[in-house]
């Protein structure tokens, strides 16, 4: 009697194995097709770091986001480049695609640590990478998203006059967008728009210093479209702000014409129209905006 029961539960049980829906199993079918834009044997979480970058004009290729290379031909010492990580995904082209965005080190055998970012653009065959720009020496990268096709990356650094002994401690937050297949930095007014900017003082090349003779005289507002107004210790002033070949452009900025004697206004308003960068030290809430070729800043609070 045992023997017939069992019998009996193995033939139930192989009926429901033989006849179980084969239309169950189709969902796993249309998930392959949906990925036929993809190398058959790509793994989509890793394969963004098998990817070649260039490097000012070098391939650098990377296998499991690592590299390495001679520092000089014939040289024994040699050049490391790693992946670092803080990846981050999203449609970079607007291919409709997701694309990577993450961080590589640069290691040359000294002291130094030099980061970039870099783009892995996904492409029918896997990823194809782009080229990558400096951050900087030693940073301490903290955050990168994607946001509407523009790459944000948030890292803390230190200022121009501190030693790489010091610990990076001021926040900086740098925008990139790919431009015809060229990764590129932009400028994002967002970051400085809608608040009254107080000049706090202007350091110049040759270490000499300017500094308001009238506290909290000079003011600005941006407006997220690059528009500016202010008022200095004689006149009003306004202009617009624009961004060419990835420099910010200040100008023509247009005044009043009153004349008010010892202002400060003209010198001023002259160092502001050769601005083409800036930083934002959000520790301290500060506002920088660099002149043209290296020749100073002026903070703002």
């Amino acid at each position: 009697m045992l023997g017939v029961l069992i019998m009996a539960l193995f033939t139930i049980n192989r009926s429901e194995v033989v006849n179980f829906p084969v239309s169950e199993f189709t969902p796993s079918v249309k998930y392959v097709e949906n990925t036929e834009t993809l190398a058959p044997n790509l793994d989509i979480m890793t394969g963004y770091k098998d990817i070649t970058v260039d490097l000012n004009g070098i391939p650098i290729k990377l296998s499991n986001g690592q590299a390495e290379m001679e520092s000089a031909p014939g040289s024994s010492t040699k050049t490391f480049f790693r992946y670092f990580g803080n990846e981050a995904f999203g449609d970079l082209n607007g291919d409709g695609k997701e694309d990577v965005a993450f961080l590589f080190t640069q290691e040359t055998g000294g002291s130094g640590t030099f980061f970039y970012v870099v783009a892995a653009l996904q492409i029918k065959t896997g990823y194809e990478g782009t080229n990558a720009v400096l951050l900087g020496d030693r940073i301490a990268p903290q955050s990168t998203s994607i946001l509407e096709g523009e790459i944000l990356v948030n890292f803390a650094d230190r200022q121009k006059d501190e030693p790489f002994t010091t610990q990076p401690s001021v926040g900086i937050s740098k925008y990139f967008k790919i431009n015809d297949s060229i990764l590129i930095e932009t400028i994002n007014f967002t970051q400085i728009a809608n608040r009254e900017w107080i000049w706090v003082s202007s350091e110049l090349n040759d270490a000499s210093s300017i500094m308001p003779k009238k506290t909290d005289a000079f003011r600005i507002t941006f407006q997220e479209d690059g528009s500016f107004t202010g008022i200095t210790d004689c006149n009003s002033f306004f202009g617009h702000a624009s961004v060419e070949k990835n420099k910010l452009v200040i100008g023509p900025i247009g005044s009043k014409k009153m004349a008010c004697e010892g202002a400060q206004e003209t010198a001023f308003l002259s160092t502001l129209a050769e601005v083409d960068n800036y930083q934002i030290n959000f520790q301290e809430d500060r506002l920088v905006f660099f002149m043209k070729n290296d020749s100073g800043s002026m903070t703002f609070k």
